[in-house]
């Protein structure tokens, strides 16, 4: 009963989460259907190469602070305003001081004026972004996920209408561009409002003592994230140096489907990583069996959606994309796969920081980080975008296999042998899909209701779905009633 109302926990947390993905997803999807076609693949490229700049140098606006501000407030709720108000100080003077940085080194690549402009403005946005990012880990802290909910919403809800009305007005890509520190700024807006009006006052400790248990404990999810951020990006910053524009809007074309899967797991982790913190300083064997049963259920979804889209990734890049870029749809076939273990290895890794060995993470990601580069810089400069796909699914194979050691060497290490039996039974269930599919060879559209119903039925069939599966799932529903 212990572990089901824990799971219902973070199922409730991570459904508030997942309804601003899906908002933000369909926004996307959306924005992406007119802004590809309108900019054509060297703008759409031009796009592409300022977020993947603006993603690494981004991480060094917080340094994993509000990370470890998240965990310490989980387990004690009245440590919320020292915490927050000291790491909101220190993000204002990070962010700060990466956005100068972040300004020189644009000025010294040898962009195009048009170029220049687009990342300058996205400039802007990375630093409203960080503020937003801070807020966004005080209400995760305190399981207020509907706050959040709301923040996102508000930018991408807000993100797709300007530029709609950019494309009405026919703007040019630094016009479209400027849409997105206006929508980060209106949500900005509204998190300070919240922040004010639901929290208590926040309050800056100075003391030595405690600005260095901040930057010592802190520092190793920062350092984690600015290597995860290169290993995830440094294709596209590659791609953009050493294949051009064009190569970069088919990759990442591609990737921002990989990025979907990204932010739905960021946004779980957000919900899991509280509880696992509270967990582990309450009661263990749950936190044991909740990692178990999240490996089992991301597997279950990470599978199907990479075994689908292999089947109809020249369907889906026609959608959302338009026939000039379905050329590149041969990397979607590859890079899908990585979601997999992004899953996967995201869990574990939010594991290992709720446990305290947030250097462990590190390590691995540096690993990741280097191994990333190294096979970039040789798969890219014979392949191209395609050489972008192999590596990008081969750091994240490498980044599990390294998370799940680590994790090997502590007292929640995965146990492989009961872990191996519904692996087979999922692997199964989506070779039956996959079969169907590509047997029945229907229009992308209704083959997602096809695959859906084939699915469920061969996770019951094998045994992947079981009556505890079912218990917990209408626990889930039953509490969210009340």
């Amino acid at each position: 009963m212990i572990f089901m109302n824990v799971t219902s926990r973070v199922i409730k947390n991570s459904s508030l989460l997942l309804f601003a993905s899906v908002i933000n997803n369909v926004m996307t999807f959306i924005l992406t259907l007119f802004t590809a076609r309108y900019l054509g693949t060297y703008n759409f490229g031009l796009i592409s190469s300022a977020t993947s700049l603006v993603g690494v140098f981004g991480i060094f606006c917080d340094l994993g602070f509000a990370t470890y501000a998240i965990r310490e407030v989980s387990r004690n709720k009245d440590l919320t305003g020292v915490y927050f108000g000291t790491v909101f100080l220190l993000r204002v003077i990070s962010s700060i001081l990466t956005c100068i940085v972040y300004v020189i080194f644009i000025f010294f690549s040898n962009f195009s004026t048009d170029g220049t402009n687009v990342m300058i403005i996205f400039g802007i946005y990375m630093l409203f972004n960080s503020f937003v990012l801070c807020y966004y880990s005080l209400f995760q802290s305190n399981e207020k996920m509907e706050y959040q909910t709301i923040g996102n919403v508000i930018y991408s809800v807000s993100v797709l209408l300007i530029i709609l009305l950019i494309i009405f007005r026919s703007g040019n890509v630094t016009i479209v561009a400027a849409a997105y520190p206006i929508a980060i700024i209106l949500s900005f807006i509204y998190c300070s409002y919240i922040t004010i009006k639901k929290y208590p006052r926040l309050s800056v400790c100075l003391e030595k003592s405690f600005i260095k248990q901040i930057l010592i404990k802190g520092i190793p999810f920062g350092i984690t994230s600015v290597f995860t951020s290169i290993y995830f990006w440094i294709a596209l910053i590659i791609l953009t140096y050493m294949a051009g524009s064009v190569s970069v809007g088919l990759f990442s074309s591609s990737q921002k489907l990989l990025l979907v899967l990204s932010a739905i797991f960021y946004l779980i982790s957000n919900a899991i990583f509280p509880v696992m913190s509270e967990l582990f300083t309450t009661d263990k064997n749950a936190l044991v069996d909740l990692y178990h049963k999240l490996m089992k259920y991301l597997l279950i979804v990470g599978m199907a959606i990479a075994v689908g889209t292999s089947i109809y990734s020249k369907e889906i890049i026609g959608i959302i994309y338009g026939s000039e870029y379905v050329v590149g749809a041969h990397a979607l076939t590859i890079l899908i796969w990585a979601g997999i273990f992004m899953f996967l290895s995201g869990l574990t890794s939010t594991l290992l920081g709720a446990i305290n060995k947030q250097v462990s993470v590190t390590k691995n990601a540096a690993i990741g980080a280097i191994f990333s580069i190294i096979l970039n810089l040789i798969l890219i400069y014979y392949l191209s975008y395609i050489g972008a796909s192999i590596s990008t699914v081969s750091t994240e194979f490498l980044i599990l296999v390294l998370m799940l050691y680590a994790l090997s060497k502590t007292e929640f290490k995965l146990n492989l042998k009961k872990s191996v039996l519904p692996c087979i039974q999922v692997i199964l269930a989506n070779i039956i899909m996959g079969v169907v599919l590509l047997y029945l060879n229907l229009p992308f559209i209704f083959a997602i209701v096809v695959a859906v119903i084939v699915y469920i039925v061969a996770l019951i069939v094998t045994g992947a779905i079981n009556r505890n599966d079912i218990s917990i799932v209408l626990n889930f529903i039953n509490d969210f009633k009340k």
